[in-house]
């Protein structure tokens, strides 16, 4: 792994330190060390989330028991799912871990309701034993499907192919683990120590907490009696978060802020020697030294060509390390950096955070990309001239690379075939006059191969200063019908003109094509800008035989989002699936999964108001939501249907489950939202890249609880009426038939 050999690199410096005096290493670059940091802060993250899931145990059901018992699960689970990463090859990486801290507030859930359903029958006057095996019984079913649910929106992974399926793969197998350890605690340990450590008379609930269900009762009810009101409210506020969010537009993956800063130095002069280069690097570094902020920097010859490892005598990669103590952003000390080089006679741009620039560049390009196809090159040219200022004229972008700047000159010639043949010449004996004229061939070696000779001939050009006057003055020699030898000069047989050329040939499907991109300037986003060009380049009609189609960085996220989108689907059949086994109706989990669309909600304000455009990790934040938001939705749904089969009226039922409810509820939410707060608001490299996930399952949370309090009951009153239909057990008693 990249931090092993990190560490290990760092040892034998440390060595070769102790060996040489005088000898001392400055270590510029150091991905593991950015590793180490990004594993810390969300371990950090993760033990912050083990707190705040204590302090709601305790807040609500004010006695230490039931809290250190549930608390046995966060350790257990963690372990357990540790056990199975290892057996399963999963390592302890950014993603894997970011799935532990995902899932830390929610491996208390199903204890919680577990163990709040014990701790009420209690209360009740039954017996600890009893207590305890009804109050799993009870919950069992719901809490099975709960986290089924939960898991199987990630099953939809393996249909989806590329970078998404590397990046959460990791992730889906840790939540897995982990929650699937919190299912078999909740009905096994927690039952089990409840009943020894629940003798003792419960203490009734607090006054306070009794006045609070008083008042969701009222409010409950009067929900109850306009729900019209409400869900207009919800549908309102549905369409407004998805329409403003889609208007910022998406992204790949979030910025990640780092310590160590990076860039590039260009000197102006593109036949710059090495020497000068050199000098030009060492102001620039002495320059970057005085900025604030800066502890220290180096520079590195840049290579400019990646697959022969040649070094460019004009291009230097420039390294920046941060001071630590230093309150200035990466973003601030970049933009001073380039502004003192500015006058300088180079170009310097500094990079303030890793952004996966240098990572999406590499897998399909940044930025505006356009693929012009043809066969006719001067064809291609003159549509890739066109579509680059037309490009250029796009609100958002910086530069414009047509594709054409590094065009090599050329000269072409066409002979006029009856003026050479009244001078004996034919067309080949024209071009072979004119090669041999242009270039000479030596024999530099002979290779021996199995017994053959070849000779190893070296041509070059003849003159490097080749003109269209040198051509024109060619003097080439034919034999007329005579035989007699007859001399002519190229241009009074052939047309000249100067031309550019490719410098090489790109060909995609066998087609050949020329790239041109634009650079976005700063603060705008590739979606849109890239959404602008295609209406700019509507009206554009290209020759016949030349097509274009937009490439790069926004076809690489439109594809990744739509893989993310067919995901969710496959997700939420699959939990509709589950909830249909669990009810056994058709009718009961269609009221949870109404709530799905309308709990996006949540997630996409929540991205809205921490200025957050949606990526594919907030997507994938999204299709957890669908697994964690029917949750307590089932809970709720599956008591309501309890009661109504005991005979209890709708509404009476209704809102009766809805005071029992809402504790397990509050609790299993806000120990899931406040064990994400940490890698919501933190500010460390390690939290910047999950940070949207998130946020999205934080404010997807927070509007979810209000609908599984509200709403659901509303919904549920709508689509069932007042005689509650199932089947009971004694109706499914087949007994006396079979004794016939």
């Amino acid at each position: 792994p990249t931090a092993t050999v990190s560490d290990n690199i760092r040892e034998k410096f440390e060595e070769l330190s102790a060996e040489y005096e005088g000898l001392t290493f400055t270590t510029m670059m150091d991905q593991g060390e950015y590793i180490y940091l990004i594993i810390g802060a969300i371990g950090e993250s993760l033990g912050w989330g083990a707190l705040f899931a204590v302090i709601i145990l305790l807040f609500f059901l004010r006695d230490i028991k039931p809290t250190l018992i549930t608390l046995l699960s966060i350790p257990i689970s963690v372990m357990f799912a540790l056990a199975l990463m290892y057996f399963s090859g999963v390592t302890l990486n950014m993603i894997s871990l970011s799935g532990l801290a995902v899932a830390v507030g929610m491996l208390v859930d199903n204890s919680i309701v577990v163990i709040e359903n014990i701790f009420r029958l209690r209360r009740m006057g039954v017996s600890s034993k009893k207590a305890a095996v009804a109050g799993a019984k009870q919950v069992a079913g719901a809490i099975t499907a709960s986290t089924l649910t939960t898991i199987c929106v990630f099953a939809p992974i393996v249909f989806v192919q590329g970078i998404t399926r590397q990046l959460f793969t990791d992730m889906a197998l840790t939540i897995t683990y982990s929650l699937l350890a919190s299912l078999i605690i909740a009905l096994t340990l927690v039952p089990s120590m409840s009943s020894m450590m629940f003798r003792k008379e419960m203490k009734p609930e607090g006054n306070k907490f009794i006045a609070f269900k008083k008042g969701y009762i009222r409010l409950l009810s009067w929900n109850l009696r306009h729900k019209a009101l409400v869900l207009i409210a919800a549908l309102g506020l549905l369409v407004f978060s998805v329409v403003a969010a889609l208007a910022k537009g998406f992204i790949f993956i979030p910025d990640m802020s780092t310590p160590q800063l990076s860039g590039t130095m260009i000197m102006n002069d593109e036949e710059a020697k090495l020497e000068e280069t050199k000098e030009m690097a060492d102001s620039v570094l002495e320059t970057i030294q005085g900025v604030d902020g800066v502890e220290t920097a180096a520079g590195m010859l840049s290579s400019s060509n990646m697959l022969t490892g040649e070094t460019s005598t004009n291009m230097v990669s420039i390294y920046v390390l941060v001071d630590e103590e230093s309150d200035r952003s990466g973003e601030e000390i970049c933009s001073d950096i380039e502004r003192k080089c500015k006058d300088m006679d180079c170009n310097v741009e500094m990079f303030s955070s890793s952004s996966m620039s240098s990572y999406t560049s590499a897998l399909g390009g940044s930025g505006v990309g356009i693929n012009i196809y043809g066969n006719d090159t001067d064809e291609l040219q003159a549509a890739a001239l066109k579509i680059g200022e037309e490009l250029g004229e796009v609100e958002g972008i910086k530069s414009v690379d047509n594709g054409l700047q590094e065009n090599d000159p050329e000269i072409h010639f066409t002979v006029n075939k009856e003026k050479a043949m009244r001078n004996g010449l034919t067309v080949a004996q024209v071009y072979m006059q004119v090669a041999e004229a242009l270039t000479s061939e030596t024999t530099s070696t002979t290779l021996s191969w199995e017994g053959d000779n070849y000779d190893v001939i070296v041509s070059e050009a003849a003159s490097s200063d080749i003109t269209i006057e040198t051509l024109e003055n060619l003097t080439i020699e034919g034999t007329d019908s005579q035989g007699n030898t007859k001399t002519v000069k190229l241009s009074e047989i052939a047309e000249m003109e100067e031309k550019e050329t490719l410098p090489a040939i790109n060909r995609e499907n066998q087609r050949t094509y020329i790239s041109v991109s634009g650079e976005l300037e700063e603060g705008y986003n590739v979606t849109l800008v890239t959404e602008e060009a295609e209406k700019a380049l509507a009206d554009y009609q290209a020759p016949e035989g030349v097509t274009y189609e937009f490439a790069g960085e926004n076809e690489m996220i439109m594809e990744s989002m739509w893989d993310l989108v067919k995901m969710m689907a496959l997700g939420i059949l699959f939990v509709y699936l589950i909830m249909v086994a669990q009810f056994q109706s058709l009718r009961s989990p269609f009221i949870v999964m109404f709530t799905i669309p309308l709990a996006f909600t949540g997630g996409l304000l929540a991205l809205l108001i921490f200025g957050k455009e949606i990526s594919i990790i907030a997507m994938v934040g999204l299709i957890m939501l669908v697994g964690i938001i029917v949750n307590n939705g089932i809970v709720l749904v599956d008591y309501i249907n309890q009661l109504r089969a005991k005979g209890q009226e709708k509404t009476a039922a209704i809102i009766e489950a809805g005071s029992t409810r809402i504790r397990p509820v509050l609790m299993t939410s806000l120990t899931t939202i406040l064990g994400l707060v940490v890698m919501a608001v933190g500010k460390t490299a390690g939290t910047d890249m999950m940070q949207p996930i998130a946020l999205v399952c934080i404010g997807g949370l927070v509007y979810a609880t209000i609908l599984t309090l509200f709403v659901v009951p509303i919904i549920y009153d709508i689509f069932t009426g007042k005689e509650y239909k199932y089947t009971k057990e004694e109706d499914l008693d087949v007994s006396d038939l079979v004794a016939e």
